[in-house]
């Protein structure tokens, strides 16, 4: 069984120096009531958002230039702002670990000769720091998009968020996160700069979307509110493409009453697509499907046609997304983006951890993801990193990553 995780509160910490406030990192509270019977110290409580606004809606003109041109200290912007400068320094911490603002520290110097400070989880910022908006990127630029079924995040969380770290994807789909919404580590992946977007549960499935930029138009669940007791599908909006994550069910035998349940889920998403509430954007679809799509995406596919995970009414159910029928919109036209890019067989995602197939090198390739036909001309490449699979106390899958000229 799991250790019980208490759920953590932000703060920030304040420390006065020379009678100046210096912001240190935000902490948890387990953090913040060690340091509480300090007087020097200061701690102001933070309301947790995915959603938090852009600084456009948070500075006034003369700051906002200032800190988009020339910077602006955390001295003078708290003695101009007039908002909640905690919840303002917030917001100021995550834009600096996702690399959205720059931050000159001069040592009551020039700025020209400024020393550039680079986010740590233990960063702080001094009053004379200048803070300068970096430009949003112009033109095109390739990013990472990754699935991953973690197969229980907390149990993961060491293993996820070195990944983060030597990968650092823009957008990364996790599925069966086991773990209700209360406990979500939201806390430590904001540290690792990604805005967390979960819908969990208890024990079982749990799919969630981090990003480095916030999503739009957030959708957990079915419209028809098919199988509401089971958190197996979010989507969200991200640079104008809709970005859908799965979790479909394994389906256990063919003569299990899971086995028709599995069938009615990937009718139920293929209906959920295909209505007017997805009509107007491109769509990426990611996730742990339980289907092997071909006869390279299985160890024996004579001994395992037929069985769950390699079924023919699997494959129709699954054609369904990715038959390229000309009467279909082109955002309903589905690709399996790693076969356009690696043919090879026996590129698995999943390996079973009570045969040893990874030792073995028996597996099988469940986890996808699907693209629109009009965003094939983006995707440059898609690939699986197997290696994270051999590492200590691994998720049972690999990561699937693509990347996107944006």
């Amino acid at each position: 069984m799991e250790p019980k995780i208490e759920q953590r509160t932000r703060f920030v910490m304040a420390v006065l120096i020379d009678n100046e406030w210096s912001l240190y990192h935000r902490l948890s509270s387990e953090q913040a009531d060690s340091i509480s019977d300090y007087p020097s110290f200061q701690r102001h409580k933070l309301t947790a958002s995915t959603n938090s606004s852009g600084f456009s809606e948070s500075l006034g003109q003369d700051q906002l230039k200032l800190f988009q041109q020339e910077g602006i200290s955390i001295h003078e912007l708290r003695r101009t702002y007039e908002g909640s400068f905690q919840n303002l320094a917030e917001k100021i911490y995550h834009s600096w670990s996702s690399g959205e603002l720059s931050v000159k520290r001069t040592w009551g110097g020039v700025l020209e000769d400024a020393e550039t400070i680079g986010y740590e989880h233990s960063a702080c910022l001094l009053p004379e720091d200048v803070l300068i908006l970096k430009e949003p990127e112009k033109g095109v630029s390739s990013k990472k998009l990754v699935t991953w079924n973690v197969n229980s995040i907390r149990s993961r969380m060491n293993v996820l968020l070195q990944w983060l770290e030597k990968h650092q994807p823009e957008v990364l789909c996790l599925q069966e996160t086991k773990v209700e919404d209360q406990l979500f580590p939201s806390w430590e992946l904001e540290q690792a700069g990604y805005k967390s977007y979960w819908y969990g549960q208890k024990t079982y499935n749990g799919v969630a979307i981090l990003s480095r930029q916030p999503l739009t138009d957030i959708r957990k669940g079915f419209i028809n509110q098919y199988d509401s007791e089971n958190a197996r599908l979010i989507s969200g909006i991200w640079k104008g493409i809709r970005i859908i994550n799965v979790y479909v069910p394994q389906g256990q035998n063919t003569e299990s009453e899971k086995f028709p349940y599995k069938l009615e889920f990937l009718q139920q998403l293929h209906q959920e697509i295909s209505s007017e509430s997805y009509s107007d954007l491109p769509i990426i679809m990611v996730g742990d499907f339980n289907v092997a799509l071909d006869p390279g995406d299985v160890n024996d596919p004579e001994a395992m046609f037929g069985h769950v995970s390699y079924h023919p009414s699997e494959h129709e159910k699954m054609n369904a997304f990715l038959n390229q029928d000309s009467s279909k919109p082109e955002h309903l036209q589905f690709h399996d983006i790693f076969r356009r890019f690696d043919s090879r067989e026996h590129q698995f995602t999943w390996w079973d951890f009570r045969t040893r197939g990874y030792e073995r090198g028996e597996g099988m390739r469940i986890d996808h993801i699907l693209a629109s036909s009009s965003l094939l001309k983006q995707i440059t490449n898609c690939s699986i990193d197997s290696m994270v699979r051999g590492e200590e106390k691994p998720s049972d899958h690999a990561p699937v990553l693509c990347e996107i000229e944006i």
